[in-house]
């Protein structure tokens, strides 16, 4: 039993550090879903490579849904490790 406990911990810890590297790369993240959405921007404005504008608006919106994952499991890490942080 203590076997299946020790790994559930490693699997665990293992699914946090992937959150935590997730943390790293969401403002990565941010910054090609501005430039898509901007780049979005001024293809319609200047109605030139609008056949590009879903692509571009993929990009943008497939970027801002991974942030808000990333920040969704960094909340459920923080809410999680909370009780195990001691006062020193």
């Amino acid at each position: 039993m203590e076997v299946v406990l020790l790994w559930l911990d490693d699997l665990d810890d293992a699914l946090f550090s992937v959150a935590l590297a997730w943390e790293r790369l969401r403002r990565g993240m941010l910054k090609i879903g501005l430039a898509a959405a901007i780049i979005v921007a001024v293809s319609e404005l200047s109605a030139v490579a609008t056949a590009l504008t879903p692509a571009l608006s993929g990009v943008a919106a497939a970027s801002v849904v991974a942030w808000f994952v990333g920040t969704a499991v960094r909340a459920v890490h923080d809410r999680e490790a909370r009780p195990y942080l001691t006062a020193a």
